[in-house]
């Protein structure tokens, strides 16, 4: 009984644990909306306005057709009254510039007395069009409901990311048509919003340029910064404890202090928006020669004595014995390192000016608008963003784990 309440317990926690996760991407799958407010369909326009001038600004009428709001309709009150006197008179729904590859399918009702069929034309922002040829059984006059999937108007090689207006062209002469409800149906889930992201927005690009920063940074670090620790650990020579403290201290200095010396350095050697600036100050941090200091201290000095006395300098004894036996606190450093040059954002902000030169972390804050937030295009970013530093854990995961529990060599 104890054993399954502690199982209970640690499940429980886990789920708490990967909440957060989780509910990043389901919000990344929704088509609109947020986490709480999940929009599979939205209403284009059901007419329920009671000014026959406000339906004219978002219904435009070509060769004489005419329009009118009537009492009538099958879901609500009001519905729009088109009036065709001769052929290819039509009206227009205009969408502002709407995209619709999101869309399943999009409804509508429509009722009329001698109308058999008409043809549907979704145009996009560079005047193409889609035609598509919709029947209807007019023998009842009732209200009939037709569904228009978005798959049959790709078919014609419309742009559905920029619709600005459907098209309804009639071929009857003297007929009355009531047209009411125009409601899209979202698909959900969907992968748009991780398509989006990755073509459009040049995240592909950002990823890339975050992926050198922090390979060079990592790279970097388990160099110098253990070269440095090595001679902390390991050298006796002048000022040796105060220099080590200086370091320490640098730790606590907020990064905005050094922003504008390190601007003004880079500036002079002519590294402003590119690599450079992003990567050569970062080659060495000062965790990382604590960290790597600390540790190297722990190792038994005889190994290295046993080096030197067959014959190894200094750099074979660094390269040779201190590296493979640092194996666990250099992959606590590379993974620190790794995520902190992954999730910099203030200083590629300062020190890049094209958008070539953006980070992952610079291209995900300009989904965050003034006025609003596009939630699920934000997650979708979010998920590809972790997606390389949960590969970069589970690579360095077993050494992470011996870091922290054990010393690599004990005497």
């Amino acid at each position: 009984m104890k054993r399954f309440t502690f199982l209970l317990i640690m499940f429980v926690l886990l789920g708490i644990s990967l909440f957060p996760l989780l509910t990043m991407f389901f919000t990344a799958i929704i088509p609109q909306g947020n986490l709480t407010h999940v929009i599979t369909e939205k209403y284009l326009n059901d007419f329920e306005i009671k000014y026959i001038r406000y339906v004219k600004r978002k219904v435009k009428t070509y060769n004489g057709a005419k329009i009118g709001l009537v009492k009538d309709s099958p879901e609500s009150t009001q519905s729009l009254k088109v009036l065709i006197t001769g052929e290819n008179q039509k009206i227009a729904l205009l969408t502002n510039d709407m995209d619709l590859r999101v869309m399943k399918t999009l409804d509508f009702y429509i009722k009329s007395d001698n109308v058999k069929a008409f043809d549907m034309q979704f145009y996009d922002i560079d005047g193409n069009y889609s035609d598509i040829k919709v029947e209807i059984n007019n023998d009842s006059n009732k209200w009939q409901k037709v569904s228009i999937s978005s798959k049959n108007i790709s078919k014609n090689g419309v742009n559905l990311k920029h619709i600005t207006k459907i098209a309804f062209l009639f071929n009857t002469k003297n007929a009355t048509v009531y047209l009411d409800d125009f409601k899209i149906k979202y698909k959900f889930p969907t992968m748009l919003n991780f398509v989006n992201v990755w073509k459009e927005n040049m995240f592909g690009r950002y990823m890339f340029n975050s992926f050198i920063i922090a390979i060079f940074a990592v790279v970097g670090n388990i160099i110098f910064s253990t070269m440095v620790a090595y001679a902390f650990a390991r050298r006796e020579f002048f000022g040796k404890n105060v220099l080590f403290l200086i370091v320490l201290a640098t730790m606590m200095i907020p990064p905005q202090v050094t922003i504008i010396p390190i601007f003004i350095l880079m500036k002079n050697f002519g590294w402003i928006d590119t690599y450079y600036s992003l990567i050569v100050p970062f080659l060495v941090t000062p965790f990382g020669i604590f960290l790597l200091k600390q540790y190297i201290e722990q190792l038994p000095i005889e190994l290295e004595q046993a080096a030197y006395v067959d014959g190894a300098n200094t750099f074979q004894v660094l390269f040779h014995v201190i590296f493979p036996l640092s194996k666990p606190a250099l992959a606590v450093m590379g993974i620190n390192t790794f995520i902190s040059s992954w999730n910099m954002l203030f200083y590629p902000l300062v020190m890049t000016t094209s958008k070539e030169m953006r980070t992952v972390q610079v291209g995900l804050a300009l989904f965050q608008k003034f006025n609003q937030v596009e939630w699920p295009t934000l997650m979708a970013a979010s998920s590809i963003i972790g997606i390389p530093v949960i590969i970069a854990f589970l690579i360095f995961q077993k050494h992470i784990i011996a870091g922290i529990t054990q010393g690599a060599v004990k005497g």
